[in-house]
């Protein structure tokens, strides 16, 4: 009787001990600007992954924001903020029933989003997740479908009211001058921005460019607004800013917020 006891209690366990594998190391190394505060929430995901995967998942964090983790930065050769899983910064892992391929040297919500981390990690931990090519993340971006309110508005800054590009209830672009000008132009890119997020987009796709009248913000192949001198001049920054804080803002509404995709 005993000589069937041990077979029969192995009959029952080992599956289960078969399916609960043991989970493989996984190593994430974030250069990332701490100290500016303005990646908080990927610190924040990066630290709890960390936590919840104990102890298979290890964690060293980059903060170049400091000098030192600024030296270790540029030693390392990246110009932006990175993220290597097990030594890569380019990954591939399955996804919906494909492998997806993904470039964590950018913030999230450019290229790609906490989701992707969250799923490289646990792809790594069961032995799944592989090198990419910049070839095959670029076969893998096709582009995010947004859903977004964008209308337009006023704010009152500096104790002037000024028209604004609505996007998921934040005010992303600023517009300074008189009524009749300013309104027409928030309206202007409020429409453009519609149909730029009507299909698929890459946000990496929203560029500055040069021209005679000042900075371009540009989706695309698409002019949304240019930021002039009179621009420049009422908000008192350089045509250059003016333009960056309208790219950021159209970029931050439409990734950071509810709605947002």
């Amino acid at each position: 009787m005993r000589k069937l006891i041990l077979p029969a209690i192995l009959a029952v366990l080992l599956p289960g001990l078969l399916w609960a594998a043991p989970a493989h190391k996984v190593a994430l190394v974030a250069y990332i600007n701490v100290s500016s505060g303005c990646q908080a929430p990927t610190v924040d995901l990066l630290n709890h992954l960390k936590t919840e995967y104990a102890p298979n998942v290890s964690l060293k964090m980059i903060d170049f924001g400091q000098q030192k983790g600024y030296s270790q930065w540029q030693q390392s050769g990246y110009h932006c903020m990175t993220i290597e899983v097990n030594g890569w910064p380019m990954v591939k892992f399955p996804h919906e029933g494909k492998m997806k391929a993904v470039a964590f040297m950018s913030p999230a919500g450019l290229n790609w989003t906490h989701a992707d981390l969250q799923q490289a990690v646990q792809a790594a931990l069961q032995g799944k997740l592989q090198k990419a090519t910049e070839a095959e993340v670029a076969a893998s971006s096709a582009g995010w479908k947004l859903s977004a309110s964008i209308t337009t508005g006023h704010v009152t800054q500096d104790g002037h009211r000024m028209a604004a590009v609505v996007i998921n209830g934040g005010a992303a672009v600023i517009i300074p001058g008189a009524e009749s000008q300013a309104r027409p132009r928030s309206e202007a890119v409020a429409k453009a921005l519609r149909a730029w997020v009507a299909k698929p987009v890459k946000l990496s796709n929203l560029t500055l460019q040069p021209s005679r009248d000042g900075w371009k913000v540009m989706a695309g192949r698409t002019k949304l607004i240019t930021a002039t001198a009179a621009d420049g001049k009422a908000l008192k920054k350089s045509q250059r800013a003016v333009a960056q804080a309208w790219l950021n803002g159209i970029r931050y509404w439409l990734v950071a917020r509810p709605g947002g995709g």
